[in-house]
């Protein structure tokens, strides 16, 4: 185990390097959340990877990959899809506001109801994925050593906590790039061992009925469709996702980093399944949530596995930091002005994230404990959906169709998909929320769409 953790310590020891490295040129709030608007292509696709490939498209793709088979593939294909999204369509007019939040964008738009709302849709849905997040962390830990929940919940706690505190953005970017790097190398070594240990196509094609299997519906066609869906619309509604597009040097810069996050991201997922599978194949009966920390334990030396496993880890915590991030930017720059006597300072902004950041972290933390068990992906989905359900379409027409939705029933749309999609495991009813909230937020949006006549006017400054 001391050799193990050697391996553990040497990973995460050149992270915090180069993290603390990257961190010192931050000296304002634009530096600390945006990256002092100067990343290029490749950090702008280290900080949506470093936000979007986290605990979900790791050790949640292979839980649920061990449980339905190839169904697990949703999340990292549906994220790959909204990174094509965004980079074909978003990108540059998402430059040319010159804005920093999705509540910012839309109050200027619309007026600040339909921003409050798309900011409680970004801050309850996002906090649900840093749940997620724990969740891993959790199965990550207590797979290796015998770790009570409010231990390793302290130590991912942590964790996320020292990984964004010093740099905020300006160092995401960097670490994201590491990461991802390591996160490849980490996942087709994985593969290949499984490949190697006999877990090849034609033997697990043998050795598991087809269905579910291998079977990209093998939850059900509207299940599995709602959860790819609710990627693609939870990516475009994502602060620290637009974060990523608002921080690039350029819009040239922006559009690159988006589209090289959509062809990275879905043969992440593939490899997570690969071993997923395998393991399904060769060891049924598992803790579905632990099958990969216990692959990487069984079929490496311990230096090696330490090595690998720490790339996962930090691969959670990096997600879970930049999820946390984007609410914090959310809360600070578009909730505290509306209770302050007057408009904060840079430094008081940068406070006000540090602060709630501490906050948000602690309360996953306390959440993930109330839900041991829980699938992993099952939280990422409903988290992914909350944020896109009611926000989506006013966003898009905002940025693609500027002056065409009434600004009152693009605050309806926003508010009805959230209520939705909030109320509909309490209603009983049959049927995906996300789909429903979504055809309510659109049938909004076309009467809005027709009563384009009134306008809402950002009111100037006395």
């Amino acid at each position: 185990m001391f050799t193990f953790g050697t391996g553990v310590g040497l990973v995460i020891l050149a992270f915090v390097i180069l993290g603390t490295i990257k961190a010192r040129g931050v000296r304002t709030a634009s530096d600390y959340a945006l990256a002092g608007r100067k990343a290029g292509s490749l950090e702008v696709s280290g900080i949506l990877l470093g936000a979007l490939v986290g605990g979900a498209s790791t050790v949640g793709t292979v839980e649920m990959a061990y449980r339905f088979g190839l169904s697990a593939w949703w999340f990292t294909l549906g994220g790959g899809i909204g990174c094509l999204v965004l980079g074909l369509w978003f990108a540059r007019p998402l430059r040319r506001t010159g804005l920093s939040t999705i509540p910012e964008l839309l109050a200027n738009r619309y007026g600040p109801k339909t921003g409050l709302v798309a900011l409680a849709a970004s801050t309850i849905g996002t906090f649900i994925s840093v749940v997620a997040q724990f969740l891993a962390g959790l199965a990550m830990l207590q797979g290796i050593w015998p770790l009570s929940d409010t231990a390793a919940a302290a130590g991912v706690a942590l964790a996320i906590l020292g990984f964004i505190l010093l740099g905020g953005l300006k160092s995401y970017g960097t670490l994201g790039k590491a990461k991802i790097s390591f996160l490849y190398l980490v996942l087709a070594t994985c593969a290949g061992v499984s490949a190697a240990g006999g877990a090849t196509l034609p033997s697990l094609w043998k050795a598991l009925p087809s269905h579910p299997w291998f079977n990209p519906f093998g939850r059900g066609l509207g299940l599995d469709l709602n959860a790819g869906l609710s990627l693609v619309v939870g990516v475009m509604t994502t602060q620290i996702y637009i974060q990523a597009v608002f921080s690039a040097s350029s819009e040239r810069t922006a559009r690159k980093g988006a589209l090289l996050s959509a062809a990275l991201m879905p043969p992440l997922g593939l490899l997570a399944i690969w071993v997923g599978l395998g393991m399904r194949a060769q060891q049924p009966g598992l803790v579905a949530s632990q099958v990969l920390p216990r692959f990487i334990s069984q079929n490496f030396p311990p230096l090696v596995a330490g090595s690998l496993w720490s790339g996962i880890a930090i691969t959670i915590i990096g997600t879970a930091a930049g999820l946390c991030l984007g609410i914090a930017t959310n809360l600070a720059r578009d909730l505290s002005p509306v209770f302050a006597r007057k408009k904060p300072t840079d430094q008081e902004l940068l406070s006000h994230s540090r602060i709630t950041l501490l906050v948000l972290v602690c309360g996953a933390a306390a959440v993930a404990l109330l839900a041991p068990g829980s699938l992993i992906l099952s939280w990422s989905y409903l988290s992914m959906g909350l944020r896109g359900a009611g926000t989506f379409l006013p966003f898009a027409i905002a940025i693609l169709a500027p002056g065409h939705l009434n600004p009152r029933w693009a605050f309806h749309s926003s508010l009805a998909g959230l209520v939705i999609v909030l109320a509909w495991p309490l209603s009983g009813l049959p049927g995906d929320p996300l789909f429903t909230g979504l055809f309510f937020s659109a049938l909004c949006c076309a009467i809005g769409w027709k009563r384009k006549g009134t306008a809402w006017i950002k009111p100037s400054p006395s």
